[in-house]
């Protein structure tokens, strides 16, 4: 029996991240657009916790220059 599963192949340039990264959102959002919210919740505090990820390791370089 065949298998059929949707599948979403992506090719980005990497010297355009942002426009990359918000067409990849949004062509994974149109497979379930009901719960685009949801998806939506969840990469932003993905990126909220990469920010503070990222603050604390600018932090911990500062005070280990400061020493």
């Amino acid at each position: 029996m065949a298998i059929i599963q949707p599948k979403v192949l992506i090719e980005i340039d990497p010297l355009q991240p942002v426009p990359e990264i918000c067409a990849v959102m949004m062509a994974v959002i149109a497979y379930q657009p009901d719960m685009e919210e949801t998806i939506l919740h969840g990469i932003g505090q993905a990126i909220e916790d990469r920010r503070a990820q990222i603050a604390a390791l600018k932090k911990g370089g500062k005070s280990d220059a400061n020493k």
